[in-house]
């Protein structure tokens, strides 16, 4: 690591303010930040304003080695910290009761970065138009917010996700939150997903779900939407009875919100998801079955081996329904299945399907149905 490629001196400063220290300010004539501790009287940082100085990289070394001591953290947490400045950083952490799990099945990998992009996503819609479900998640702004997030190197520990969020990447007017008006929309979004989550969690936690979806309801800018609910569901794993621990760590180049500290977790237990899924369906009261032609992939096959010698049963499937992919379960006769696996071995290769598809978590299931075909290419 080359640290004076990488961290500029500002940032260096404002991380360190973050962290309570204070500039000296009459150092500045001679080109140094200096920055006292209230509460380490005989300990000082003294680093460089200009990256040409002769000893910069020497300099910012040393700092980040006694913040690293001070901190009780790594030198490359420290760097990590630094690099992130200016962002507002969320971290996905997933812990099971089964020791003996030393991975994750690569299909709840997967759902774990598609329910974070949609947590995302239904929150910047949050701030952008407050309702208890979001239609669709395609607006241009919260689109732009999920493109310029990060993912970040995972930490040591159980399973993390890393996530970041330039907290000045948009500049877009809302309503939300008129006193925030001033805030960037990135931290309104991070800030309205802490929010949310800590709502809901301590709703559960104090048994108080049902006043809390009546309040949602007769709310004209509710922070929690059957999209966050159903993003958050996606975390779970039923094989593993994982919890996940979410937490954000403020950007240090603009104020921390008042309500919340340095790093804000919140632990979402195993036995929440069935709560949350509750919520969810309570918000998504007008949620109806659908009863289409789906086109989609096959993602998994679960059928057994029948008498006749051929294979039949459930498959899991993803569809593209109104933009977005969703994860659906139906039961498939021996033909239908052979369909399907041929299928599922080629690659780039859709299937057609018929029926109705009724509400729910994902996978959501799909019962009627009348056809199950290939589509030629």
């Amino acid at each position: 690591m080359n640290p004076e490629l990488l961290i500029a001196p500002t940032d260096l400063r404002e991380y360190a303010k973050a962290q309570g220290w204070t500039l000296v300010t009459e150092a500045a004539k001679d080109r140094l930040y200096v920055m006292n501790h209230a509460g380490m009287a005989r300990r000082q940082l003294v680093f460089p304003m200009d990256t040409t100085a002769p000893d910069y990289s020497e300099a910012i070394e040393l700092v980040i080695a006694k913040l690293a001591d001070l901190e009780q953290r790594t030198a490359q947490a420290v760097i990590t910290s630094l690099l992130e400045v200016g962002d507002d950083a969320l971290a996905f952490r997933i812990t099971s009761p089964r020791p003996e799990e030393a991975h994750l099945p690569l299909s709840f990998a997967s759902a774990l970065v598609d329910g974070t992009q949609k947590l995302l996503l239904a929150s910047a819609c949050t701030v952008l138009k407050p309702q208890t479900h979001h239609p669709r998640l395609s607006r241009s702004e919260a689109q732009q917010f999920l493109d310029s997030a990060r993912f970040r190197h995972t930490q040591p520990g159980s399973f993390v996700l890393n996530v970041s969020c330039p907290v000045n990447a948009l500049d877009v007017q809302t309503t939300l939150r008129p006193d925030e008006a001033d805030v960037p929309f990135v931290r309104r979004t991070t800030l309205t997903l802490h929010r949310a989550l800590k709502e809901l969690v301590d709703a559960i936690e104090i048994d108080s779900l049902d006043q809390l979806v009546e309040k949602i309801k007769k709310s004209e800018t509710p922070l929690i939407s059957s999209n966050f609910c159903e993003a958050l569901t996606r975390f779970e794993d039923a094989s593993l009875k994982n919890s996940v621990d979410i937490g954000i760590t403020w950007a240090a180049s603009i104020p921390r919100p008042k309500e919340t500290s340095a790093c804000s977790v919140v632990r979402v237990q195993h036995d929440y998801f069935s709560r949350i899924e509750e919520v969810r369906r309570e918000l998504l009261t007008n949620e109806k079955h659908l009863e289409d032609t789906f086109i989609g992939t096959v993602e998994r096959l679960d059928g057994e081996m029948g008498d006749d010698g051929r294979r039949s049963g459930e498959v899991i499937l993803s569809l593209l329904i109104e933009s977005e992919t969703v994860k659906v379960r139906t039961n498939l006769t021996s033909d239908q299945y052979a369909t399907a696996d041929t299928a599922h071995m080629k690659d780039g290769t859709y299937v057609k399907l018929s029926g109705r598809l009724n509400p729910g978590r994902q996978p959501r299931q799909l019962s009627d149905l009348t056809t199950f075909e290939l589509i030629q290419k």
